[in-house]
């Protein structure tokens, strides 16, 4: 069976002849350039042959092009190996509530969305009609957070009007990477948001920065896209509100949330395609083989029906080995 009609199947809520893992990473330095990205996806793929390939970018890309610096990592790696750390903002572009005004629009010919754009392209026309291609995209909020230096929830609070002029350029900014993504042709995206977190916002404030920006990305990749995955980052997420958002499955921080593991998840969304179950900081990364070996298990027992994705909260770790990944894959598959 192809690894695309597996995730058609999983959708539909037909039970596989065996579960269904993804432990999907980030590869520095390889995502700072186009064509090492491309490689270095296929490479990990073809190693691991997952039902689904994620487009891991750069965790900053959506924010280069509004002049934030970032420092990347230095190259203490041979090839396939990834860095031991990734970019970070070392001057953000927002300094004060008053510069949301001054965004622009970006297009999608300037450097960092052209080269996402180029990213996803490569690796989709590589593996068309074989595997599902989700493409990474941070809604509206997790862009502006990121270009602020976290400053975004106060400014909000300061000058929610400012805040607002600043969003609706990067949500018109976003929109316009998702038509290329349809143009493309891709599976899915990888829908996250950072900001959707009780311990960082009020529900009532993300529905003034999140829900309405997240709702114009989502009715448009439903009209055109079939496997989207609505990614709630953090550690206490509003689970009940994101989760009722119409993407065909979910991922969450399951083992790191007190409320909301993988059996509460399937509770609240029966019928729903879960991604999730593996503690990718804890058992994954250092526990023994018999530990990970039990983990598995109960995460897929969790879920009760099968309908689920085997996968890490967010991205595994960078000092998580390939030999790890490829130990995990086997107990699955003896399951």
């Amino acid at each position: 069976m192809s690894h695309k009609k597996r995730i058609e199947d999983l959708l539909a809520g037909k039970k596989l002849d065996s579960p269904s893992m993804n432990l999907w990473k980030h590869f520095p330095p390889y995502d700072e350039e186009v064509d090492q990205l491309i490689k270095k996806t296929i490479q990990f793929q073809e190693r691991f042959s997952f039902d689904f390939v994620k487009v891991t970018y750069q965790g900053l890309y959506s924010i280069q092009d509004w002049g934030s610096k970032i420092k990347w990592p230095e190259r203490d790696s041979k090839w396939p190996d990834t860095c031991s750390k990734v970019g970070v903002v070392t001057d953000p572009s927002i300094k004060n509530a008053e510069d949301w005004e001054k965004l622009s629009v970006k297009t999608m010919h300037e450097k960092s969305w052209a080269d996402t754009i180029a990213a996803a392209k490569g690796i989709y026309e590589h593996y068309k009609g074989k595997v599902p291609v989700v493409v990474t995209v941070f809604n509206p909020s997790t862009t502006a957070a990121k270009m602020s230096g976290d400053k975004f929830v106060t400014h909000m609070r300061e000058n929610p009007d400012a805040v607002k002029k600043g969003l609706d350029v990067i949500s018109d900014t976003t929109q316009l990477f998702i038509e290329e993504l349809i143009k493309i042709g891709v599976d899915g995206i990888f829908f996250a948001t950072q900001l959707g977190t009780y311990d960082r916002i009020t529900e009532k404030e993300y529905d003034f920065v999140g829900t309405p920006y997240d709702k114009r990305i989502i009715d448009r990749v439903n009209e055109k896209i079939w496997f989207n995955i609505m990614h709630m980052h953090g550690n206490e997420p509003m689970f009940e509100k994101l989760s009722k958002y119409p993407l065909q499955a979910i991922n969450w921080h399951d083992r790191l949330v007190k409320d909301y593991d993988i059996k509460t998840g399937r509770k609240i969304c029966p019928g729903r395609l879960l991604i999730g179950g593996i503690d990718e900081f804890g058992i994954l990364k250092n526990g023994t083989d018999a530990e990970l070996k039990n983990h598995i298990i109960d995460a897929f027992e969790q879920s009760g029906d099968g309908n689920i994705i085997l996968g890490p909260g967010c991205c595994v770790p960078l000092d998580v080995s390939g030999d790890r990944i490829e130990l995990a894959k086997k107990i699955l598959a003896g399951l």
